[in-house]
């Protein structure tokens, strides 16, 4: 099987990450702390077998007093808020796929639906993605599915419900808008994208008619809603550097549409706020990073590319802290939940941080699978999803 150079690009990172590590051992090991937070456990549960060693950003989703959960192999399950209990569970797999004998996994008929585009919740449907390209509606009732499509190219990020349409973007560079009720195509935009990314794309924004992208190759930008029509498309940072993988300029994280500005970051390149009517630039700065960021109340809170955690304030890209402590650690995208920033690690620790100095307050240990994804929050909960499909829903009293 030839493999294309996009193909090899997560390698690369990989093996990149793995040397620094291998060279900097002392800087890896985590400080002793006095935990300041101690969060209750509500319940745990789980789902299939997770995503296991797959690069792949599938989180819960909340919505209705329900957790929607799924697993790359095909498993979606419902539980409910309160108590964690299975409400139901369906395997998305094709019949001849899915395993036999009550549930027996065997090699001849294990093969996975390799969901990969995360759940999203919208028009009283749960939403899934797959990399084979098949992007699949749900009851959220019972798990019936109601549409099954194609489309062209690897759904890699979650679906959005926004503006009438279920919009979906695509490893290949294509966004596509689907009828929400059916699943017919409205609409296909495609982008140019770079010979050598990352493989991962970010979810579409939908704000005021807007959708807004980013690209494989640096760029931001806006169609219509209505009919897939390009409003602009600029470009945030320019490829520099001596090495193919330092060229590497994905904007992979979702853009921020918050109040008429848009707030984006690239990989190996900047921090941008733009105006939403026509992507004019209203400030830039040296951050970079592949992963979601969070705004709240004029913060903007991201973690870099090589694990620092910072807070920008989101009206003059002032910096108001920077904390170094997980530098070169891999983690998660940071979640904002009451007076905390929360990320994960690869190796199943919850960092916690005091969301307006930085401070560092406590870590906890998990499943040793190890975090990928961010934890999905809400005014009074905070949910996990392990690599290995562990949920775990957590309380901090206040």
């Amino acid at each position: 099987m030839k493999l294309s150079v996009k193909t090899w690009a997560p390698l690369m990172l990989v093996l990149a990450l793995t040397a620094c590590s291998s060279n900097d051992e002392e800087e890896l090991v985590l400080p002793e702390i006095s935990n300041k937070v101690e969060p209750n456990e509500v319940w745990s549960s789980s789902v299939g077998n997770g995503i296991a060693h797959y690069d792949s950003r599938l989180k819960p989703a909340i919505f209705d007093n329900k957790v929607f959960a799924a697993s790359r192999d095909g498993k979606v399950s419902a539980f409910d808020l309160a108590s964690g209990d299975n409400l139901w569970s369906v395997d998305l797999r094709d019949g001849d796929d899915a395993p036999l004998f009550g549930g027996i996994s065997h090699w001849w008929n294990n093969r996975s639906a390799k969901i990969g585009g995360g759940v999203s919740v919208g028009f009283d449907k749960v939403f899934v993605g797959t990399e084979d390209g098949q992007v699949i509606a749900l009851n959220p009732q019972n798990g019936e599915k109601l549409w099954s499509v194609n489309v062209k190219g690897e759904v890699l990020a979650a679906p959005v419900a926004a503006e009438g349409l279920v919009l979906v973007n695509t490893g290949g560079g294509r966004i596509f808008a689907l009828q929400p009720d059916t699943g017919e195509q409205r609409w296909m935009h495609e982008t140019e994208n770079a010979i050598l990314t990352l493989r991962g794309i970010s979810q579409v924004s939908a704000q005021s008619g807007g959708v807004i992208y980013g690209t494989g190759n640096g760029k931001v930008g806006a169609l219509i809603a209505d009919k897939g029509v390009p409003a602009w498309e600029e470009a945030i940072t320019v490829a520099k550097g001596a090495t193919d993988l330092a060229r590497i300029i994905d904007v992979d994280a979702t853009p921020i549409v918050d109040n008429g500005t848009i707030y984006a970051i690239a990989y190996n390149g900047q921090l941008v706020a733009m105006e939403l009517r026509s992507g004019r630039v209203m400030w830039k700065r040296e951050y970079a990073s592949f992963r979601d960021m969070v705004l709240e109340n004029n913060v903007l809170y991201l973690v870099d590319s090589v694990g620092k955690l910072y807070a920008v304030d989101a009206r003059t890209g002032l910096e108001t802290w920077a904390q170094l402590t997980l530098h070169k650690h891999f983690v998660t995208a940071p979640a904002v939940y009451k007076k905390y920033v929360v990320v994960g690690d690869n190796e199943g620790n919850l960092h916690w941080f005091d969301k307006t100095s930085g401070e560092y307050l406590a870590r906890h240990e998990f499943d040793s699978s190890g975090f990928y994804a961010e934890a999905v929050t809400t005014s009074e909960h905070l949910l996990l999803q392990s690599r290995n499909g562990e949920i775990t829903l957590l309380n901090v009293p206040e």
